[in-house]
């Protein structure tokens, strides 16, 4: 057989290669095909995770209190880019720094990010320029209101929750994340790809609050006003519907803290005299007790269980109405004997005190209530007196709307409804009533105590001139840490119902350590309210029915004339403000004089709880002075201006307690 010669043996050998070839081929595309495909993508292709938009937070009438707003990041690839000129322009348009813009144009860098997140109109001439890269980013938006803030909380910079409702209800506004394939260049940076979005995001559900943004940044202003004017550490005001368990306003301060926490659910404090109310309804509503009966308050001073209390308004007696009006320390211990240890701590465990309200703020304080087994051997007269227990603001607002609604505790909330991307209501908040506290005759019985606390009681500041205001004022003396109570330190606090006989409103406000000659809830505390009383009635959107408030106003049945001084734009001055005399005119720097008519309402006959007794001898007395030993004595005051001094009826005359008592003064 005659061997291949050469040619042969090469014409084979790259027969048998291009078939090796072919097999070769064959295999990667036909059997292999799909994993280098996969493969092929996975190294040119990413499919990058894409934030959803958070949902929005709106207030109760609508308006936007946070939303999620589209930004865009800028980059510049200098060697890209080929009109220098046009791209400097476009950059200066967009209002980026000079420095950073020569910076951007450097050739010896190859890619370079600019700082900063810029709107869509900013940046729209650089859409189209070479050399410029725009990334969309999603920037959550809030209102300024410093309250709102601490309300709604924050995201940090992944955009992450943090704090506040934001992490409450995170899984409520964070909606459905997408994804989106992108392309990378050889450097690996992304850029656009022809497949798109494989997955659609999808946006957070909006959130309705049942905060008024207008009333809000009421109490924020006022509170700020008497913060600064009174030099107090700090303040809080809350404001609820007590018929809903709304809360309408969340206000809180602390001097020297640009950012702090809701520290009216944070933040509990010893109530004071604010807790005598839930005191006298526990008495009627047990029946030990009535409004006319009367105790022995011991002219101002009890010794009991090695502690000294005192009353600022010195009686021998007092029935549990002014007991409640004077806010006697020694009538609501004396009364407070009627009850049993436990019915005292029952009493105010079904308050909700000592416990979490659930509203969906983080860090909510439950307070302190202690168990009756902890209790010493003064806790039964302390905690009756507003000492050792602890409350929030809004625990304590929560309470007081129970007087307000006929008895029933409500749970507080702070999210009014959910709303889906298209709209539709998918969840809508109802009352929810936790318990009943008192009877609605009870309830009724305590708001008649609390309207007169304001009309002739410790907190006259309080009252407006066409509506009832009713409420209770209290000061607390303060602890400091290691070193118990510290002397001239109080917190003032007072919590009002508005209108007084059909409440639409309950209001506290908090003052935490005023400096100055006055620091009672009825002088300081009290009068706070009634500026946010003002500017709420005054406002066009604060959460009131004005229909209502029609049937409430006062009725006039006569007129006096008086001469003032008022500002239009009155707020609480801890140096012109004096409590002690209310017919003393303000300084007359402080606004133009004027006449104000004082129109009173008819004032409902208090019922004769004891025998009629002697008017006190108030010759060579203050008005002040005056005005505390009549009231002592049982009987109401009216002021006016006389040929001389003294009272009608006359000194020493036997007439019967709860009438008018005309309180003479000479001419100026």
């Amino acid at each position: 057989m005659k061997a291949p010669n050469r040619v042969t043996v090469v014409h084979g050998f790259f027969a048998l290669f291009a078939l090796a070839l072919v097999a070769r081929a064959a295999k990667v595309q036909v059997v292999e095909g799909k994993e280098w495909v996969s493969r092929g993508q996975r190294q040119h292709y990413m499919a990058s995770a894409a934030a959803a938009p958070r949902g929005e937070i709106l207030d109760a009438s609508g308006n936007t209190l946070v939303e999620s707003r589209e930004l865009t990041r800028v980059a510049v690839a200098p060697p890209e880019v080929r009109d220098t000129a046009l791209v400097l322009k476009a950059l200066r348009r967009a209002r980026v720094d000079a420095a950073l813009v020569h910076a951007a144009i450097e050739r010896r860098r190859r890619w370079i990010d600019l700082p900063g997140l810029y709107s869509q109109s900013d940046i729209a001439s650089l859409s189209k320029l070479n050399g410029v890269h725009l990334t969309p980013v999603l920037q959550r938006v809030y209102a300024q209101s410093s309250g709102i803030r601490s309300i709604v909380g924050s995201l940090d910079g992944q955009g992450n929750p943090l704090d506040g409702l934001e992490l409450a209800l995170d899984a409520i506004l964070r909606g459905d994340s997408g994804r989106v394939s992108l392309a990378r260049d050889k450097s690996g940076r992304a850029m656009d790809s022809p497949d798109g979005w494989t997955e659609q995001p999808r946006a957070g559900s909006t959130v309705v609050l049942t905060i008024n943004n207008t009333l809000q940044e009421i109490c924020e202003r006022e509170l700020a006003i008497a913060v600064d004017s009174l030099r107090a550490d700090g303040g809080d005001i809350v404001v609820m519907n007590p018929h809903t368990g709304e809360i309408l306003a969340l206000a809180s301060n602390r001097v020297g803290h640009t950012s702090f926490s809701n520290t009216a659910l944070t933040e509990p404090f010893e109530p004071g005299s604010t807790l005598k109310p839930f005191v006298a309804a526990s008495l009627l509503e047990s029946g030990r007790a009535k409004p006319s009966d009367v105790i022995d308050t011991h002219n101002g001073k009890l010794e009991l269980n090695g502690r000294t209390i005192t009353d600022m308004h010195k009686a021998a007696r007092l029935s549990l109405s002014d007991v409640i009006r004077f806010s006697s320390n020694i009538g609501i211990v004396e009364f407070g004997q009627r009850l049993t240890t436990r019915q005292k701590y029952e009493m105010f465990r079904d308050l909700g005190f000592g416990m979490p309200l659930g509203v969906p703020l983080p860090a909510e304080s439950p307070g302190t209530l202690r168990e009756p087994k902890q209790w010493s051997k003064q806790t039964s007269a302390s905690i009756l007196m507003g000492y050792e227990i602890a409350v929030t603001p809004l625990q304590l607002v929560t309470a007081y709307s129970a007087i307000a609604n006929g008895g029933e505790l409500l749970e507080p909330h702070l999210v009014k409804e959910v709303r889906s991307l298209d709209g539709k209501v998918i969840y809508h908040a109802e009352p929810r009533p936790v318990r009943r506290v008192m009877s609605g005759e009870v309830a009724r019985t305590i708001q008649e105590m609390l309207l007169a606390v304001v009309q002739e009681g410790t907190a006259t500041k309080a009252d407006l001139q066409n509506f009832d205001v009713a409420g209770k004022s209290g000061t607390a003396r303060r602890t400091t840490q290691n070193s118990g109570y510290t002397p001239g330190n109080y917190t003032a606090s007072f919590v009002g119902l508005f209108p007084g006989k059909d409440p639409q409103y309950v209001v506290l406000v908090k003052l935490d350590s005023p400096k100055g000659r006055h620091y009672a809830g009825g002088d300081i505390a009290a009068p706070v309210t009634k500026i946010v009383l003002r500017a709420a009635l005054a406002a066009r959107d604060a959460a009131l029915n004005r229909e209502d408030l029609a049937t409430s106003e006062k009725t006039a049945v006569g007129s006096t004339m008086r001469e003032v001084s008022r500002d239009p734009t009155e707020h609480i001055d801890a140096a012109s403000y004096d409590p002690s005399d209310n017919l003393r005119p303000r300084d007359a720097t402080e606004g133009t004089k004027s006449y104000v008519l004082d129109l009173p309402t008819s004032r409902s006959s208090m019922p004769v709880a004891i025998a009629p007794r002697a008017v006190p001898d108030v010759r060579g007395l203050s008005i002040r002075e005056a005005v505390r030993a009549i009231h002592a004595a049982g009987f109401r005051v009216r002021l006016s201006t006389g040929s001389s001094a003294g009272t009608s009826p006359a000194a020493g005359t036997m007439s019967p307690p709860g009438i008018i008592v005309q309180l003479n003064r000479p001419p100026q």
